[in-house]
Formats: C-alpha cells, sequence, structure tokens
C-alpha cells in the first residue's frame, strides 16, 4: 500500500511539474494572399484583419506568411520544400499553431483572365474548375501537418459587378462543400461584402479597416464558439 502510495505521489509530481511547463501560449499562423496582408482600398499595406484577431485573442505567438501574389500552387510549394519564416519552418509552423486563417484563391481564380469585349463570365467558371482541384490539394496538405482550428476566408465579388453575383454565389457553395471535407471552418462575407460602405476606393478590389474588421469579428466569433464547445 505504501509503494503505491509513493507511486501514485510520484506520477502526480510529474504531472504538476508538466502543467507548469506546459506551452499556455496561442499560437496564431495567418497565411495567405493580399487580404491576409491587410492591403487597403488604396492598394497599400495596413492594418488587416490578422492584426485584429491578434490584438483581441492577446496571441503570445504569432507569425505572418503572406504575398499579395501568391497562388495556391505557390504555397503548396512552400509547404513541400519546406521554406524557413523567421527562424522556423512552414510545417513546424503548420504544426506548432493552435489557429491558422487563409485567404487564397483569388490570384489563382484571375491568373491568365483578359478583362475585354471576349470576356465571358463562362471563363470564370472554367477557371475555377481548375482553383477548386489546387485549393483541394493545399486543405489536403495543411491537414497533413496540422490537426487544430483552419479558418477560410470566403471569397467576395471584388469586380463588384452585379452579373458576376451567381458566378461567386456557385464558387462559394464548391468552397464551403471543400472545407467541409477537410474540417476547414469556411468563413462567409460574401454578403457583407456586397455594402460599398466597406471599399472606399472604387477602383480598388480591397476593403478598409472597417471590412477588415468585419472579418476579424467573424473569425473570433467562430473561435469563441469553438472554446464553448469544448469548456
Amino acid at each position: 500500500m505504501k509503494k503505491i502510495l509513493t507511486i501514485i505521489i510520484v506520477l502526480l509530481s510529474v504531472f504538476l511539474i508538466y502543467l507548469g511547463f506546459k506551452d499556455k501560449d496561442i499560437y496564431y499562423f495567418s497565411m495567405g494572399d493580399s487580404l491576409a496582408n491587410g492591403i487597403n482600398s488604396y492598394n497599400a499595406k495596413d492594418y488587416g484583419y490578422s492584426d485584429y484577431v491578434k490584438e483581441s485573442l492577446d496571441v503570445k505567438k504569432y507569425v505572418s506568411y503572406t504575398n499579395n501574389n501568391k497562388r495556391s500552387i505557390d504555397f503548396i510549394k512552400d509547404i513541400e520544400d519546406n521554406v524557413k519564416i523567421d527562424d522556423k519552418t512552414i510545417q513546424n509552423v503548420l504544426i506548432k499553431a493552435d489557429i491558422i486563417t487563409l485567404s487564397v484563391g483569388m490570384n489563382d481564380l484571375f491568373s491568365n483572365i483578359t478583362f475585354n469585349s471576349d470576356f465571358s463570365v463562362n471563363d470564370l467558371y472554367t477557371k475555377f474548375e481548375e482553383v477548386v482541384v489546387d485549393l483541394e490539394n493545399l486543405f489536403k496538405l495543411l491537414r497533413t501537418y496540422s490537426k487544430e482550428e483552419i479558418i477560410f476566408i470566403g471569397f467576395y465579388n471584388c469586380l463588384k459587378e452585379y452579373s458576376l453575383n451567381e458566378f461567386f454565389i456557385y464558387a462559394n457553395e464548391q468552397l464551403k462543400k471543400i472545407c467541409d471535407n477537410y474540417k476547414i471552418t469556411y468563413l462567409d462575407i460574401y454578403n457583407e461584402f456586397n455594402n460599398t460602405s466597406y471599399f472606399d476606393n472604387p477602383n480598388s478590389y480591397f476593403p478598409n479597416k472597417d471590412g477588415y474588421k468585419l472579418i476579424s469579428n467573424k473569425i473570433i466569433d467562430i473561435i469563441n464558439e469553438k472554446n464553448k464547445k469544448n469548456a
């Protein structure tokens, strides 16, 4: 009996030491294109949604890997090549991250699309079929390294053309299905971003600070809801 009690005390001591040294920091990894980079309505780097999320969550470890021109295939290559981000590799960052936000796909969609007299919305539908394949491959690769919360920012009608609404609604429906397949949370901003108050410059594809704040609020709502369920 005394021996068993001693073993229990030793195990309890080890567990308490583990808790004392266990990493309690929140790791937040933001990756993506111009939207993830916080490009504002005047095409300049500004305060983006990841900055607001970082503040609201009081994140201790924050890593940003963004590039205005990145496409899904570029991120896939970077992950496969295990590129360095600061002093860590991207695979290590993905493994460590508690929360990952991802904005990608628009560059894929509009690459090699020429908006001239020959342009048809059917061109976007055709191109989207390629985009879906690349995005699914990226999602699959992300899930190879991350088992935690991944939030994908959905598409919005960045061209602000009413005639394209039907296409973007279709595209988002397909993207949501793929996200569901990989247990990635799909963040819908389509309806809200039809509101022109989020766009100061009619000649820019990118939202103002209010638009980025909206995205960050939605991200925080998702995280808070997940935390409630896991409590």
